[in-house]
Parts: C-alpha cells; sequence; structure tokens
C-alpha cells in the first residue's frame, strides 16, 4: 500500500480510476430509472389487452398511451444523461492522465530504453470504450434478476424459461471471452511491432530506398500486418456467430414465452395480457447480455490497454518534487561508474572516475562501441548508472529537480530530433521562446544566416509535417538548441558529423566562446580537427578510462604517427642534430 500511494502521489493518474467513482455512481442511479422505465411498455401492452379491449374505454386507452409517452420521454432523457456522463467521465479520465502517461513513458524509456509508443493509443482505446453504450450492459446487467422476477410472479414456468435463456447466454459469453482472449493474445504486439515498423521506414526513406531494403520492409511489415489482421478476422468471425447464436436465444426464449403463455392463458392461469407483458420483459431482461457479447471485443481491448497502462505507471520510477539547488557552476564529478544493462553479460561502463573542472573543455573519444555516447547520456541524467556516482556540483543527478537541471543542461544527440513547430520554438526547447536569446544561440551556434535563409525565417515550421532539413542545417539548428540561455553543462555528441569545413571552423569558434562564458563542455569526436583547443581529453576502451592527457598532448601523438609515415614515404627530411656534417652521396662517388 505504501507503494502505491507512493505511485498515486507523483502519478494522480493512478487515483482516476478510484476517484471516479461520483460519476459512475451517477451512472448507477439513472440506470435505476431507465430499466424500471422499461416496465411501462410491458404494462401498457397488459392493461391494453386486459382492460382496454375487453372495457372498449377509448378514454383510458388516451390516457394510458399519454402516461406512456411520458414515461418514455423521461427514460430517453435519462439514457441520453447518462450516456454524457460516461463521455464527460472518458473526457476527464484523457485529460487528466494523458500528461502522466507520456511522463511515464519518457521515465520508462529513459531508464529501461524500452519504447512504449502504444501508451497513447490504448489511453484513446479506454476513452473510447468508456465514452460508448458499451459499457452500459455493466449498468444494466444487474437489473437481470429483477426482469427474471417479475416474470416468475406472471408465471413460474415462464420465469424457468427466463432463467434457462439467461444460463446458456452466460455460458455462450464466457466461451466468448476466453476465445477472444486467446485469439487476441498475439495481435497487439505485432500492431506495435508493425507500427514501428513504418516508422522507422518513413524516417529512414532514402537508405530503405536507396539500398534496396524495401522489399524486406515490406515483407516483415505484411508478416505482423497478417497477423493482425488474421486475429482481427479470426474475432469478429467468431463475434459473428456468436452474436448470432445469442440472437437466436434470445428470438426462442421470446417466442416459447409467447407460446407457453397462449398455452397458460387458454387454461385461464394468466391473461393475455400478462403473455405479451412476459415476452417483452424476456426482450429486456436478456439484452444487457446480448449487448455485452456483440461488444466484447472492445471490451477485451479495453481491458488490456487498460492493463499495459497500469504496467507502465508501476514500472516507471518515482520521481518526487525535488528542492531547488543552487544554479551550478559546471562541476562535474564521476566516482566508480558502472552501467550494466540487464541481458549483456558484460557491463556498458566500468569503473568511471572524472573530475571535469568549471568552465573548460573537454572531450571524450575512442572507437566506435566503447561507451562514449552511453557516457554521455549518464553525464546529462538521462540513466542512472548501476553503481557509482554522478555528481553536477556535488549533487547528485537524481537530486536536481528535473525542471532546474533541464534549464542548466545543453545536450546534442549523434541522432538530430527536431519537434514539430517553428525553428524559433525548436530552439527555444519548445518554451515561451524569448527572441533575443533564440538569436544569440542561433548566432554562437553559427546558423543565423542560415535560418534567415529559409522561407519564413525563424518562424519556418520544421520537424514532422514541416520543411525538411538537411543534416548540417538540422544539426546547426540543434547545436542552438542545446546552448539556448547558456547551460552550464554542454554535451555535444558529435556534433560535427554533418558540418562542412566552414561549419566546423564555426563550431571550434563557438566551442571557444562557450568556455570564455563560463560553460562545461564536453565533446564527442572523432575528428582531430575538433580537438585541438581542448583543456582535457579521455579516451575510452571497453566501457573503461584508458587514459587522460590535455589537448596538446593528444594532438603531438595524434600529428606524430602521421610525421612518420611521411618520412618513411620521403617525403619530409628527418630533422638534422646540430653540428652534424652534410651526409656524403655515396652512389654519386662511384
Amino acid at each position: 500500500m505504501a507503494v502505491r500511494s507512493a505511485r498515486e502521489s507523483v502519478y494522480p493518474a493512478l487515483k482516476v480510476y478510484r476517484s471516479s467513482w461520483a460519476g459512475f455512481f451517477a451512472v448507477g442511479f439513472f440506470s435505476i430509472f431507465v430499466n424500471l422505465g422499461t416496465l411501462a411498455s410491458p404494462l401498457y401492452m397488459q392493461q391494453i389487452f386486459d382492460r382496454v379491449m375487453q372495457s372498449g374505454h377509448i378514454e383510458t386507452l388516451v390516457f394510458l398511451t399519454m402516461i406512456v409517452i411520458f414515461f418514455l420521454a423521461v427514460i430517453a432523457v435519462l439514457d441520453a444523461i447518462r450516456g454524457s456522463i460516461l463521455a464527460s467521465i472518458a473526457k476527464w479520465w484523457d485529460e487528466t492522465v494523458h500528461a502522466d502517461l507520456l511522463h511515464a513513458v519518457i521515465q520508462t524509456a529513459r531508464s529501461t530504453g524500452r519504447s512504449h509508443s502504444h501508451a497513447m493509443n490504448d489511453l484513446a482505446t479506454i476513452r473510447q470504450f468508456v465514452g460508448s453504450s458499451s459499457v452500459l450492459p455493466f449498468f444494466d446487467g444487474p437489473w437481470v434478476p429483477f426482469f427474471v422476477g417479475a416474470i416468475i410472479l406472471i408465471h413460474p414456468a415462464l420465469g424457468f424459461v427466463a432463467i434457462a435463456a439467461g444460463v446458456l447466454l452466460v455460458i455462450i459469453a464466457g466461451i466468448n471471452d476466453t476465445v477472444t482472449r486467446r485469439r487476441m493474445a498475439g495481435a497487439a504486439a505485432a500492431r506495435v511491432r508493425a507500427q514501428q515498423t513504418i516508422d522507422i521506414a518513413t524516417q529512414h526513406a532514402e537508405s530503405v530506398y536507396c539500398m534496396g531494403m524495401l522489399p524486406g520492409v515490406l515483407a516483415r511489415y505484411r508478416n505482423d500486418n497478417e497477423l493482425v489482421a488474421n486475429s482481427t478476422f479470426s474475432v469478429a468471425s467468431f463475434s459473428a456467430k456468436t452474436a448470432a447464436v445469442t440472437k437466436f436465444i434470445r428470438f426462442t426464449a421470446q417466442i416459447s414465452v409467447l407460446g407457453l403463455g397462449a398455452y397458460f392463458a387458454t387454461l385461464g392461469e394468466i391473461t393475455p395480457g400478462g403473455m405479451i407483458a412476459a415476452s417483452i420483459i424476456m426482450g429486456r431482461a436478456l439484452a444487457p447480455a446480448e449487448q455485452a457479447i456483440g461488444a466484447w471485443r472492445g471490451i477485451v481491448g479495453a481491458m488490456q490497454s487498460h492493463r499495459r497502462l497500469r504496467d507502465i505507471f508501476l514500472a516507471a520510477p518515482l520521481h518526487f518534487e525535488k528542492t531547488q539547488q543552487p544554479n551550478p557552476s559546471g562541476r562535474l564529478q564521476l566516482k566508480g561508474v558502472n552501467l550494466l544493462v540487464s541481458g549483456q553479460e558484460r557491463p556498458l561502463l566500468r569503473n568511471i572516475t572524472i573530475d571535469i573542472k568549471p568552465a573548460t573543455l573537454n572531450a571524450i573519444v575512442g572507437h566506435s562501441g566503447s561507451g562514449k555516447s552511453t557516457l554521455c547520456k549518464l553525464l546529462i541524467g538521462a540513466m542512472d548508472p548501476s553503481s557509482g556516482s554522478v555528481r553536477l556540483d556535488g549533487v547528485a543527478m537524481g537530486n536536481w529537480d528535473p525542471q532546474q537541471l533541464g534549464r542548466n543542461i545543453g545536450y546534442l544527440s549523434q541522432s538530430v530530433e527536431l519537434l514539430h513547430g517553428t525553428v524559433k520554438e525548436n530552439i527555444a526547447r519548445m518554451g515561451e521562446p524569448d527572441d533575443e536569446k533564440v538569436v544569440a544561440a542561433a548566432r554562437l551556434a553559427g546558423c543565423h544566416d542560415m535560418i534567415n535563409g529559409l522561407p519564413n525565417g525563424y518562424e519556418t515550421m520544421i520537424g514532422p509535417g514541416g520543411l525538411r532539413l538537411s543534416g548540417g542545417q538540422a544539426q546547426r539548428v540543434g547545436l542552438a538548441r542545446a546552448i539556448y540561455n547558456l547551460p552550464k553543462l554542454i554535451i555535444l555528441d558529435e556534433p560535427n558529423s554533418n558540418l562542412d569545413s566552414e561549419g566546423e571552423a564555426s563550431l571550434q569558434e563557438c566551442l571557444v566562446l562557450l568556455r570564455e562564458k563560463g560553460c562545461t563542455v564536453i565533446i564527442v569526436s572523432h575528428r582531430p580537427s575538433a580537438l585541438s583547443k581542448v583543456d582535457l581529453i579521455i579516451t575510452l576502451a571497453d566501457g573503461a578510462i584508458q587514459k587522460t592527457q590535455t589537448g596538446e598532448e593528444f594532438m603531438k601523438h595524434a600529428i606524430r604517427p602521421v610525421s612518420d609515415i611521411l618520412q618513411k614515404l620521403g617525403k619530409i627530411q628527418p630533422a638534422k642534430a646540430k653540428g652534424a656534417s652534410p651526409a656524403t652521396d655515396t652512389q654519386g662517388g662511384q
């Protein structure tokens, strides 16, 4: 209970279902009058057959008809009210849950690396179910014994027919539930895989097309989509058969009640009006079961979606409100950091210990797969170490308030993803843009002129659905976003991978200016030219620090092998020692 209450304090969405009891109570309250009101029609028919047709009083017929129409109008209003309440509950759930859900999805992806792209679709499934008439059988179903009791009061034998029909429908509902769950078991996962395949193929359309990957992508998508289609067809086909059997049972039960009622009416045990009333009540008693069976696929889908959302909330790391720390100076300390990912035997990072001073320019180098990008994610607090500590100004990354930490960190990943919005909004990190700071960041990143060359300048829409930027353009805008408002800690993972010589020169100038402005900058790069002015270079190998050295030391070691090669090729002469006499040409002396 303590864990649940703690999670509910972090994710208020977990309390939504229990907080909705008032709305569901109102639906149940109106359902009382809706179900009682349905007796108006059978009572009307009983009075018509037993009184009006016997007496021939037209006034009684008119009076009864007006009363029944009034009750039917009231029932229609109440039914509309409870439908509106359910729609309001669904809307409230969506508005309350979606922010917490997005936060939980991001937190889960950050800590485990698993993507839950289906989460918002699951929320939409629940919203559509709760706001539809598919949920009403749960409120009308408890009234089935009441209607069966009313039939028993008319005649016990007719009540036995109603009970038998109800038992048959319950058995069919159980079979339908078992078959539907089994046949839909793998469909949800296959649907997610198919959507992910399309998303990735769309994002990398050029590679997919030019390298002939389209047939393979289509085959993979077709396999997953075929599984979804087959499961959907199987469930729909079985549901159609079940619905047909359900209708047959209901019609047979009503005919049986009419036949038996006519028999008992001839014996004088019931009136003709009672016979008609029992048949109408029978149809009303079996209606919730028939509606539930018809909507069972939606019910199962909503239950599965609810279960997946609950698991996301329970698996997401807990994050409480944190104390606002003094703004950092940019000192970064790692002590004994290890990172082990489940499913892998070797740790990605091993015993990383670094002390990076404020207002310095630092670099992380190493071969591919050495752990550079993973270390960057630890440095910005996007991942938590398995052991050891990562501290910014002596405060563990997990103890910083996320919003305060975000304002003081700039990050440029290898794959620059720009969100749907204007260039200005992207640079301002999708917050309220400060034009002066946006332009300053763009100038510092060397992309101010490039942005003004776009169709609408800083107001140009980019990202999904907007203007498509080149790799270098997107990287420069991403760099401007990373340095917006001059955060104290800036991590740049391969910031020059898509830049030309002019862009790289602009990057070098930007890095030096950032250091002069008091920012701690850490870059990952394979190009020696990007490392010429750094203060400290950290070399990683197999997830561990191989060595640390100054920029000058690194450049000497990087240039020396080239000099040796040129000497061997005879392109340059080795340096001569002082006082050495010129070498004689032995061959020429022969």
